[in-house]
């Protein structure tokens, strides 16, 4: 299993880190018609990857966001936060 969050900051400054749940990973495989680890296993991962990813989790964490295309107006970047087992 893949056990990782994201952290997402916004153009205002703010940050806040979100967890990977199975929703958002069955969420992503389902849109993007590939496995989360494969796609962000090579050097080539696309941004809209990255940024679905921030935006479903922070989505799924029970935040009231707007729909993606106006979300991603107000974030500066989404990182992959890996989370230590055990």
């Amino acid at each position: 299993m893949i056990d990782v969050s994201v952290s997402v900051e916004r153009r205002d400054g703010t940050r806040d880190e979100y967890p990977v749940f199975p929703p958002t990973i069955i969420a992503f495989e389902r849109k993007f018609k590939i496995g989360l680890g494969a796609a962000f296993a090579s050097n080539n991962v696309l941004f809209e990857h990255l940024y679905f990813l921030g935006w479903q989790s922070e989505k799924d964490a029970g935040v009231v966001i707007k729909p993606f295309d106006e979300w991603i107006k107000t974030i500066k970047n989404v990182d992959i936060i890996d989370v230590p087992k055990g």
